[in-house]
């Protein structure tokens, strides 16, 4: 992947650290729910924005390439992550073994391209700090996204996350693009129908998007922002 020109929001709406729906529930409420379940739940989508282009060049690779989903690697993963990615991570409060926590981020995401976790605090330090590239990561946070899309094609996790961050800088049309592409792979997962509800919702696919809201609902979703968005609607009963 050489020479891939992507654009980025330069201009993100204020962001609470701790995630929260649409309608102000915050995630801490759902104690079933992880940080990163609650960063991948949609909140309100950014309306139009000024966006910026930057380029991906070709993705490079460090000595050590692990895997997040396999065993064999999740020894030295954690090793890693005692020494990077603890605690602070949550709160991107101060680094472990730097200044920032994009540092100390950035190294966990260049040993395991497919970090998750990792990968989901990126997207957290992007949108607070309204940056494509925020302090101490060394190339901008979608390109890390896009590389451990190359790294694993069908990991839906890193798709799920991915479409996140596209929604969250408005760019709705490819978000649902990747949705819809993580819900292949991963049929089941309610947080992935939650968000769709919420796109399509936007784009009056009232159909679609309130069998993708019983869906999320009984998945186990109990964020009422979708719910409440089709009712405004009169889409609910």
């Amino acid at each position: 992947m050489t020479g891939l020109r992507l654009t980025l929001s330069a201009s993100l709406t204020d962001m609470d650290l701790r995630p929260t729906d649409c309608y102000g529930a915050r995630w801490g409420r759902f104690p079933l729910w992880t940080a990163a379940q609650g960063l991948l739940a949609l909140a309100v989508l950014t309306t139009s924005q000024a966006h910026a282009a930057v380029e991906c060049g070709e993705f490079k690779y460090g000595r050590e390439r692990l895997d997040y989903n396999s065993p064999d690697d999740r020894p030295r993963i954690r090793q890693i992550e005692g020494n990077h990615f603890y605690e602070d991570w949550e709160n991107l409060g101060r680094g472990v073994t730097s200044s920032t926590a994009g540092a100390d981020i950035d190294f966990v995401v260049r040993a395991s391209p497919n970090h998750h976790r990792g990968l989901a605090a990126l997207v957290r330090l992007s949108l607070r700090d309204r940056t494509p590239r925020p302090s101490g990561v060394r190339i901008p946070v979608e390109c890390y996204l896009l590389r451990a899309l190359e790294f694993r094609p069908a990991d839906a996790e890193v798709q799920k996350i991915y479409a996140t961050y596209l929604a969250r800088l408005g760019r709705t049309a490819e978000a649902l693009t990747w949705f819809e592409r993580a819900e292949k792979l991963s049929p089941d997962d309610a947080v992935v129908a939650y968000n769709l509800g919420l796109l399509l919702t936007d784009k009056r696919d009232f159909e679609r998007a309130r069998m993708y809201a019983q869906k999320a609902y009984a998945g186990g979703v109990q964020l009422p922002g979708l719910r409440e968005k089709l009712a405004r609607q009169g889409q609910w009963h």
